[in-house]
């Protein structure tokens, strides 16, 4: 034991066997992309539709599959085995406009080819410029936090952007709504227009409400579909109309009186909104104008008095 003590007392790490360790890691991580690359494994499942489609005579497309059978046979290096994690950046994806099954594969494939690209330019790095000291193990860390990070921050600028899309449509959405009910269309066939006029101006919008007319088409109730809608894109703002949708279905009220009316206390929402952002904008502006603004007038205001003041005293 004491023998064991003193071996990893003096085994020391130098900044060789740092990089030798890293580039080690780099070069499993690229041997094992390369093989999956190449073998290019599949699910059983896929498999076993591709035969049933040969036998069949149906087109296989294998040439439209290959890329994501390769990301399929890459991503359980990177998949995570919490449940819960799985199911949140499943939803980040749903929120970000990615639908498709593959969609949590594709990710974590992608995710992993970045771990691995970040690795490989920290090895370069280390290689080509390994006179910066300091800096050098900073700008590697970097490009390995990176690499590790660089998928999820994307996913969230994406989950941001389109749902401040889709809230924009809202309220373009609701207005036309009213008009079709008031007109004498029903509902179904007024969220079929109001899809229809919405697909130049908003078209992540329309396209959910495409998928809302279909699930009613199909069967599904009303404030499911719209409980679906919210799940989707989770803009939690529209939660008051699946509420208003299926009390009037309940109580049998009017539709177009509740939509106007639900458009209203929106409009005063969104307005109240705005005010509130309206009334930030001074507490938020004292900062810039203590470090920028202040200091610029009083050089202007005073600095002339000073320096009158400095050549009369020096005088």
């Amino acid at each position: 034991m004491e023998s064991m003590l003193s071996f990893i007392s003096g085994f020391q790490v130098s900044s060789q066997m740092i990089f030798l360790i890293m580039l080690l890691i780099s070069t499993i991580l690229i041997v094992i992309t390369v093989v999956l690359l190449v073998v290019g494994k599949r699910s059983p499942l896929k498999v076993k539709l591709e035969q049933i489609k040969s036998t069949q005579g149906l087109p296989s497309g294998k040439k439209t599959h290959r890329f994501e059978n390769t990301l399929e046979s890459l991503a359980p290096v990177m998949t995570p085995k919490s449940l819960k994690e799985r199911e949140s950046v499943r939803h980040q994806l749903m929120h970000a406009g990615f639908h498709d099954a593959s969609a949590l594969t594709t990710f974590y494939a992608l995710k992993g080819s970045s771990l691995a690209l970040g690795f490989g330019v920290a090895a370069g790095i280390y290689f080509i410029y390994p006179n910066l000291d300091n800096m050098l193990w900073f700008i590697m860390c970097t490009s390995i936090a990176a690499g590790t990070f660089v998928p999820n921050i994307i996913l969230h600028n994406m989950v941001k952007k389109r749902k401040f899309r889709l809230r924009g449509g809202v309220p373009d959405a609701l207005d036309l709504l009213v008009v079709c009910t008031e007109s004498g269309l029903g509902f179904n066939a007024a969220l079929r227009r109001v899809a229809d006029e919405l697909a130049l101006s908003h078209p992540d919008f329309a396209d959910e409400l495409d998928t809302v007319c279909a699930k009613i088409k199909a069967g599904v109730d009303i404030s499911d579909a719209f409980n679906d809608l919210i799940e989707r894109t989770g803009v939690v703002e529209i939660s008051g109309l699946v509420t208003m949708l299926s009390h009037a279905s309940r109580i049998g009220g009017s539709l177009s009186q509740s939509l106007r009316e639900y458009t209203e206390d929106y409009r005063d929402k969104r307005n109240q909104e705005i005010e509130e952002l309206a009334a930030k904008i001074p507490t938020k502006m004292i900062f810039p104008m203590l470090i920028f603004i202040w200091p610029c007038f009083f050089i202007v205001a005073i600095g002339p008095s000073l320096l009158m003041l400095a050549d009369a005293f020096g005088k």
